[in-house]
């Protein structure tokens, strides 16, 4: 049976991933802010899930997340890094440095102080995968062709998308000897709360599609960015 590590579990594609994997007999391991979000996986999935109750934008969370893990799994097949939040400010006279930290603290700091908690544990799967939820709006490529110009999207997530992919980049390259694979994902045009306007991708149909993709790829895959099933995405 594999297990797989999900951040930001407890709604909007998190949950949607929770709940595909955990139906797909994987044991699970939700990672939440509250207790709260905790005590409510528990209640929905009451086998095979282990919630962790860790704070992604403190250090303390490594050894929150390590600690389950050691008591829990010898090993661990697959984490998404999915936690994130959005932004607001999209015009340089407003954007506030507050916003941008903060989306950088969640977005990649998180992501790295998730890695740091698991890789042992990755380490003793024979496929152990990465995955980190990035963006079409972390794409520089895409960015530097004006696609996006005059849409309103915040200074703090398109930069914060953007870092996390170079950390999805440097952390592939550096693990590919360890034989753990590491991608960016673009789950698709969210229709959740904090959807753009060009919406299109219910969170239920995008984790199907990750589930997928996930089971089929292995070190072969590693830094890749792409749309699960349906495209290829420029870094």
């Amino acid at each position: 049976m594999e297990n797989v590590l999900i951040t930001g579990a407890n709604r909007g594609l998190g949950l949607e991933l929770q709940k595909v994997f955990y139906s797909s007999s994987f044991n699970t391991f939700p990672v939440v802010r509250t207790e709260a979000a905790a005590e409510q996986l528990r209640v929905q999935f009451p086998l095979r899930c282990y919630p962790i109750v860790a704070d992604l934008t403190s250090d303390d969370s490594i050894e929150r997340i390590r600690m389950i893990l050691d008591n829990t799994a010898h090993s661990l097949d697959i984490v998404i890094n999915n936690a994130g939040i959005s932004g607001t400010e999209y015009l340089i006279e407003t954007v506030r440095t507050e916003e941008v930290n903060n989306l950088f603290n969640i977005h990649c700091l998180g992501a790295i102080r998730t890695v740091q908690a698991s890789i042992p544990h990755l380490r003793k799967s024979n496929n152990p995968r990465i995955i980190n939820v990035s963006s079409r709006l972390g794409s520089l490529t895409r960015m530097a062709t004006g696609e996006f110009k005059d849409r309103g999207f915040s200074y703090s997530y398109r930069m914060a998308k953007a870092a996390q992919n170079m950390f999805t980049i440097c952390l592939g390259q550096e693990l590919k000897k360890d034989n753990i694979t590491v991608c960016a994902i673009h789950p698709g045009q969210l229709l959740t709360r904090g959807r753009s306007t060009d919406a299109n991708t219910d969170p239920a149909s995008a984790a199907e599609n990750i589930y997928k993709w996930i089971r089929e790829i292995d070190i072969n895959s590693s830094g890749v960015f792409v749309q699960p099933l349906v495209q290829n995405m420029s870094w």
